[in-house]
């Protein structure tokens, strides 16, 4: 089974990954559909940073692929930079998504500083952190990446392609986080929802942590070039 086909089951609009990403909906649109900047001597074409299987939705692929977009971006390094090595590599390992792989979570970095310029100076200084949290939360069967566990493997909130579509999940009950969180706040007493939902206390906690920290930031998209 090829990466694709394993990966392509989550379905995520922008809204979704935007939300999950806290990143601005204007900036993943441009991320993952490209632009066209108007110039005062024409127009330039920006194209898409990840290629993707589907053009309606975005897969569980694309999201782990856009979460090191993301933590690349915050480091400094530029678009074009980025898209052009995330091509390098699915051509030469002949993978739908490249930055999804196991290779890339435990290997990318050093390949990464290995090329010199952006990367280095994006990987070995002090915005270098998010590439071992991505590692740390993130499950691999074989190559390929199964779940994203975003507060950390030990945790009951998970997101994968072959359950709710890729959602959001509390792991035992398979509930929605959100419909656990809004029960919590209902109800104020994590015992009673763990107990109604067949779960533990601590699920439901980590639970209602996870839609906290989804909180949308305010402010406006960034110019990315």
């Amino acid at each position: 089974m090829t990466s694709s086909e394993t990966l392509g089951v989550g379905i995520y609009s922008l809204v979704d990954t935007a939300r999950l990403l806290k990143t601005p909906r204007r900036t993943l649109s441009r991320w993952v559909e490209g632009y066209v900047q108007e110039l005062r001597y024409g127009t330039k074409e920006y194209a898409a940073v990840i290629a993707r299987d589907e053009e309606s939705a975005l897969t569980f692929g694309d999201l782990v692929e856009l979460m090191y977009v993301r933590g690349f971006r915050d480091a400094g390094v530029k678009l074009d930079e980025i898209r052009a090595t995330a091509g390098k590599f699915r051509k030469a390992w002949g993978d739908s998504y490249p930055l999804a792989t196991k290779r890339f979570a435990t290997d990318g970095k050093g390949m990464l500083i290995e090329l010199g310029g952006n990367w280095q100076h994006a990987l070995t200084g002090q915005h270098h952190a998010f590439f071992e949290e991505i590692g740390r939360q993130l499950v691999h069967v074989g190559d390929l990446a199964s779940e994203w566990r975003p507060l950390g493997r030990d945790r009951a909130v998970v997101l994968h392609p072959n359950r709710a579509f890729g959602k959001p999940i509390e792991d035992i009950s398979g509930a929605h986080t959100y419909v656990l969180a809004q029960a919590l706040m209902a109800e104020e007493d994590a015992g009673a929802v763990a107990w109604w939902y067949g779960t533990t206390t601590s699920a439901i906690e980590d639970a209602a942590e996870f839609e906290r920290s989804m909180e949308r930031k305010k402010g406006g998209d960034v110019l990315l070039r």
